[in-house]
C-alpha cells in the first residue's frame, strides 16, 4: 500500500498521472452540459497539461436552502502520482471569518475522507474530479450542521437554526455579491457564469433578503464555530439592486441562455431584435440572429 510520504505535488506528473489528468479533463469537458445542469463548472489551463484545476459549485438551486445561489470556489492540484492518491483541494470562497460548512475551514482546508483529510471511505483510483465535485455538491444541504460530528441526530435546535441563518446571510453577502464583484485571484474565468446565474436568480435572491428583513441591524452569535454576524439587510438589498441594474444594461434578452435549448430564437425586450442561443465552452450564450 502506498503511504502519504510517497505523494508529491511538484507538478511532475508521472506518465500514468498525465494520462489520467488528460482523461479527467476530457471527461468533464465532454459532459459539461450535464455538469452545467447541476451547476458545477471546471477550469483548466488549456495551453498546458499541468496539475492545476479549479471548480465552481453553486451551493443549491433550492430557495429554502441556506446555500441557494452561492458561488463556492475550490482550487485543486493533482498529485504527481495521480490517480493513486487524491487531489489536494482548497476552499476559496472566504470572508468575514465565516465557516461556511463544517467540512470547509476558514483557512481553506477541506475535510473529506476521499481527500484523505477525514476518517471514512478513502480515495480510490477509479474516482476522478467529476465524482469529487459531486461529493462536494452533496454537502450543501439544508441543515449543514448535521454533518458535524456529534450533531448528526440532534435535529433542529436553536443553535442549529442560528447557524443556518448566519450561513444563509453570509452566502448572500459573501458567496454571491462578494464573489461576483471580487472573485478570488486567478478565478476570474468564472465571472461571466456567475453573472448569468445572478441575473437568473435575482428575484429569488430578493425574496430571501426580504424574508430576512426582520433581522436588519441585529447581531447574532452562534456558539458553533464561534460565528458572529450583524445583519445589514437593507444595505445588502440595495447592493443587489445596483448590481442587477449594472448587469442588466444589455441588448440581448433577459432570459438566461443557459435555460434554453441551442438555436432558440427570441426577440429581445431590450433592443427589439432577434437573438439566438449558441453553445460555447463556458455555457450557452446569446448571439445576434443572422438569417
Amino acid at each position: 500500500m502506498n503511504s502519504k510520504n510517497d505523494c508529491t505535488f511538484d507538478n511532475g506528473l508521472t506518465s500514468i498521472g498525465k494520462t489520467r489528468v488528460i482523461g479527467d479533463r476530457n471527461l468533464v469537458n465532454k459532459n459539461y452540459l450535464s455538469y452545467k445542469e447541476t451547476e458545477i463548472f471546471f477550469n483548466f489551463n488549456d495551453n498546458v497539461i499541468d496539475n492545476i484545476f479549479n471548480i465552481l459549485i453553486v451551493g443549491s438551486s433550492d430557495i429554502e436552502n441556506p446555500y441557494f445561489g452561492g458561488f463556492f470556489f475550490f482550487s485543486g492540484k493533482f498529485p504527481d502520482q495521480y490517480p493513486f492518491f487524491p487531489p489536494k483541494l482548497v476552499a476559496k470562497t472566504q470572508g468575514s471569518c465565516i465557516r461556511f460548512h463544517p467540512n470547509f475551514y476558514i483557512n481553506g482546508k477541506c475535510c473529506l475522507s476521499i481527500l484523505g483529510t477525514w476518517a471514512g471511505p478513502p480515495w480510490t483510483s477509479c474516482q476522478n474530479i467529476g465524482s469529487l465535485s459531486h461529493t462536494i455538491k452533496s454537502l450543501f444541504i439544508k441543515h449543514p450542521i448535521t454533518q458535524e460530528p456529534g450533531w448528526e441526530d440532534k435535529g433542529l435546535t436553536d443553535e442549529s437554526i442560528i447557524y443556518s441563518r448566519i450561513i444563509e446571510y453570509s452566502t448572500l453577502e459573501i458567496a454571491v455579491i462578494g464573489m461576483i464583484t471580487n472573485p478570488p485571484q486567478n478565478l476570474e474565468y468564472f465571472v461571466p457564469i456567475m453573472k448569468g446565474i445572478f441575473l437568473n436568480n435575482y428575484d429569488k435572491y430578493i425574496t430571501k433578503l426580504d424574508n430576512l428583513m426582520s433581522y436588519d441591524l441585529k447581531t447574532e452569535h452562534s456558539k458553533l464555530f464561534n460565528l458572529k454576524v450583524t445583519y445589514n439587510i437593507k444595505y445588502l438589498k440595495n447592493k443587489y439592486i445596483d448590481l442587477y441594474k449594472k448587469l442588466n444594461k444589455k441588448k440581448s434578452p433577459n432570459k438566461s441562455a443557459n435555460e434554453l435549448e441551442i438555436n432558440t430564437i427570441q426577440i429581445s425586450e431590450n433592443d427589439g431584435c432577434k437573438w439566438t442561443v449558441k453553445e460555447t465552452k463556458t455555457g450557452n450564450r446569446w448571439y445576434k440572429y443572422k438569417q
